[in-house]
């Protein structure tokens, strides 16, 4: 089971969750709704909308991404961005820094933590012997870059399933035919 859309989850709700284990496929719609969630619910409710480090913390299933270009960009790296500084597409920060996950916790969300949802973590998720070769060459350090260029940050190499489907720059011309 699954819960998605839960920008206010409570943590006796995240309690439950973990109990059941269900997990928690969250939006990034706080990206384009903040402001107006903001001027709804208050500024307090805001700052921990979504409550991601809390979640992260308390061992919820939880996976990043979103089903509609309308409530989030499908560029992963604007969402990662996102979900590392909390600010809304007028660039108003809103979510606090104690709900804020570290690089890592945002980029697992979006990898092995999605890869649950799929029931596809035994193949997919992360690099090891035995899952599929599901990667990205960037063309910066996403670790070492500045939070506010992580939504610039482009591939230079795609691979999914071992196989090349996408390649610029210096790979420009190596996709697999």
């Amino acid at each position: 089971w699954i819960v998605d859309h839960l920008d206010d989850a409570s943590v006796a709700s995240l309690a439950r969750m973990k109990a059941l284990g269900v997990g928690w496929a969250f939006q990034d719609a706080m990206y384009f709704a903040g402001d107006r969630y903001a001027k709804a619910a208050g500024l307090d409710a805001a700052r921990r909308a979504p409550p991601l480090a809390t979640g992260l913390h308390m061992g919820v299933i939880m996976g990043a991404g979103t089903d509609a270009h309308r409530v989030m960009s499908y560029n992963p790296f604007v969402a990662l961005r996102w979900i590392l500084d909390g600010k809304t597409v007028a660039g108003v920060p809103l979510r606090a820094a104690e709900e804020t996950p570290t690089r890592l916790e945002a980029l697992h969300l979006y990898t092995e933590g999605s890869a649950w949802f799929a029931k596809d973590e035994d193949r997919r998720g992360s690099l090891k012997p035995g899952k599929f070769a599901d990667l990205a060459v960037l063309d910066r350090d996403y670790f070492s870059i500045p939070v506010e260029e992580i939504a610039r940050l482009q591939s230079l190499l795609t691979m999914v399933g071992g196989r090349i489907v996408y390649a610029a720059g210096p790979f420009a011309g190596i996709e697999a035919k």
